[in-house]
């Protein structure tokens, strides 16, 4: 699904999405977790399932 007229801020501490964009819509919610691949030579944020963060002892703070 390719968004246009979305304005991302990005930053080193993370990336702040665009106020009309909701991501109730692509089944996110608060305390997911994601992580920088790199697939064929382009960069892209793949969300961690919940099972393989709780395995790995990945912690949230979802109040940042």
């Amino acid at each position: 699904m390719l968004h246009l007229d979305y304005q991302w801020d990005l930053h080193p501490w993370g990336i702040k999405f665009d106020e009309e964009l909701n991501i109730d819509k692509l089944g996110w919610r608060a305390g997911d977790l994601f992580e920088v691949v790199n697939v064929n030579g382009q960069a892209m944020l793949r969300k961690v399932d919940p099972v393989l963060a709780f395995v790995k002892g990945h912690k949230v703070n979802c109040n940042e």
